[in-house]
């Protein structure tokens, strides 16, 4: 089975590796998914359903990338350890969980000012103490 949400990531990443919000809307876009805002107000759209179904954990989200979904993960910036104005979003794809705490899936992102990532663990889109309350929900696309 194609991947065509990595293929989207991929096509994606450059023009907004700079932009974690920016590159979750342009990934959505492509595959057909309307999403708005900036990070915080992309959370919220995520948890609030509207064709967004809300996953347990990031193993539930690894799970419905591989079944071809659009899984967005996020953390608002008043959530976060050291709370921030920006939130966080990552755009979740297929892929085994990371082997050292078997719990975090795939994803890329991009990153305010840079430093974005492909193809990557999402325990390393976020500092430890915020990881484990990302909220992920899947999308039909």
């Amino acid at each position: 089975m194609d991947d065509r949400v990595k293929e989207v990531c991929e096509a994606c990443f450059e023009a907004h590796a700079d932009d974690c919000s920016g590159f979750a809307r342009a990934v959505s876009d492509e595959l057909g998914v309307r999403l708005q805002g900036v990070a915080n107000e992309i959370v919220d759209t995520i948890r609030d359903g509207n064709g967004w179904t809300p996953l347990r954990n990031g193993a539930a989200a690894a799970n419905s990338a591989a079944a071809g979904k659009l899984v967005i993960g996020g953390l608002k910036g008043s959530e976060q350890t050291h709370p921030d104005p920006h939130g966080h979003v990552v755009v979740v794809v297929a892929g085994r969980l990371d082997p050292t705490h078997n719990a975090y899936p795939k994803a890329y992102w991009g990153r305010l000012g840079g430093g974005g990532a492909q193809d990557q663990w999402t325990n390393f889109a976020w500092r430890v103490g915020d990881r484990d309350r990302v909220s992920y929900a899947e999308h039909d696309i």
